[in-house]
């Protein structure tokens, strides 16, 4: 027996692990990549943040109108109707202070502009007949009325976002406003995607007898970038073993991540395992859970290797399950785990005993109640469809067979 079988013997005889104690050991196991500076662009949208976000200005940087209108005195418009003669106007990028009221008198004044210097209200324009030289006010304005008050969004030395944030789009305009010209960031994780197979063909070709497409990739690699990684190479390879460990050992050398797609159970033409177990290091294989029961995690040549499930259903909820959440934990991501969500079952749902399992469902919003879930249809692990009109994935406990209508569980949004 070689030592790396010696050394592996273990892993085979131990039981298959929770996802919850899967998915901890990877993420205890796969390293912290090194941090760059990027531009804060669209381009910055999923990255994770490797330093504090601070703001370095103060915003609005001055008192600034929130609606299109005249700048008053508030105290001058307690009684209305009156007319007021207009001695100005204020856009949108005029210097402050280069229009001054006084009591008596008011200013046009656009959104986004500088109050003119003696006001503290804004009338807007609904509330007047919007003359150019005199305008008659119809409605009280009130000290403050639609004005943005300096620094009300942030003062120079206030915590925008934290280290281990992920950026959402949302963000991005919070981060430019900061005053700064770039974020630290960690870099992006380099991922190589094997799929193995004889009958694997890429999608759209002609078909031959006992062939089929590979409809697990191209949701990989979309699940790979949204979690902020890097597609660096990617290979299909039949179940030759010398051609394996062939494209192994190249998607080793081309990346931080190998994901491989089929060949990790304990079939004749099997050969992904066996391949890590020769070259790498196999910390684990087997999770308690459906679908997705066989998968191996380990290293491979100094990259983290996650092999993944031959089904195609398999394979993209495994990805979402523990290979989302190691790109993220590598990038330094505070909370790499999926989210949850409560819902109710809107029917009864069977499954097996003694398996954490995943249903392909949908998510409706009720008025005054939990959403409702319900399956989308067959729960077979190669039925893309019902894949595809899902929005959550239904996650049923371990223990029990059957689950009755009405019953609280948790729901991973997709």
């Amino acid at each position: 027996m070689s030592v790396a079988a010696g050394r592996e013997a273990p892993t085979r005889r131990r039981a298959p692990l929770s996802v919850a104690a899967a998915r901890r050991e990877m993420l205890t196991n796969v390293p912290r990549l090194a941090t760059e500076e990027i531009e804060i662009d669209g381009n910055a949208a999923n990255r994770v943040l490797a330093a504090d976000v601070v703001a370095q200005v103060l915003l609005p940087p001055w008192d600034t109108s929130a609606m299109d209108g005249y700048a008053v005195v508030a105290k001058d418009v307690l009684k209305v109707p009156l007319r007021l003669p207009v001695v100005g106007e204020m856009a949108a990028g005029t210097p402050p202070g280069t229009v001054v009221i006084r009591s008596g008198s008011c200013a046009k004044v656009m959104t986004g502009a500088p109050l003119p210097d003696g006001a503290d209200a804004v009338v807007p324009y609904e509330w007047t007949d919007q003359g150019a030289t005199e305008v008659l006010i119809l409605q009280t304005a009130l000290h403050g009325n639609a004005v943005r008050s300096a620094g009300e969004d942030v003062s120079p030395g206030d915590p925008i976002l934290s280290a281990g944030h992920r950026l959402r789009a949302t963000d991005l305009a919070a981060v430019a406003a900061s005053g700064l010209a770039t974020i630290e960031v960690a870099k992006r994780p380099r991922v190589a995607v094997v799929t193995t197979g004889d009958e694997i063909r890429p999608p759209g070709g002609r078909l031959q007898p006992g062939q089929i497409y590979d409809t697990a990739g191209p949701a990989l690699e979309a699940l790979i970038s949204a979690a902020g990684g890097e597609l660096t190479l990617r290979l299909r390879v039949s179940d030759d073993p010398r051609l394996v460990e062939a494209a192994l050992t190249e998607a080793a050398a081309a990346s931080d991540v190998v994901v491989s797609v089929g060949g990790v159970s304990v079939g004749d033409h099997d050969h992904v395992r066996a391949t890590l177990e020769r070259l790498g290091r196999l910390r684990l294989w087997r999770v308690a859970m459906r679908p997705g029961r066989p998968i191996a995690f380990g290293e491979l040549a100094g990259s983290v290797f996650l092999g993944l499930p031959g089904n195609p259903v398999s394979a993209t909820v495994t990805f979402i399950l523990f290979g989302a959440p190691c790109l993220l934990a590598m990038q330094g991501a505070s909370q790499p785990e999926p989210a949850t969500e409560p819902a109710e079952l809107l029917h009864e749902v069977e499954k097996p005993e003694g398996l954490e399992t995943f249903h392909r469902a949908v998510v409706r919003a009720r008025a005054g109640k939990l959403p409702g879930v319900r399956l989308t249809g067959t729960q077979s692990s190669g039925a893309t469809i019902s894949l595809a009109r899902a929005n959550a994935l239904l996650v049923l406990p371990a223990k029990g067979t059957r689950l009755k209508r009405g019953t609280v569980v948790k729901t991973i949004p997709l």
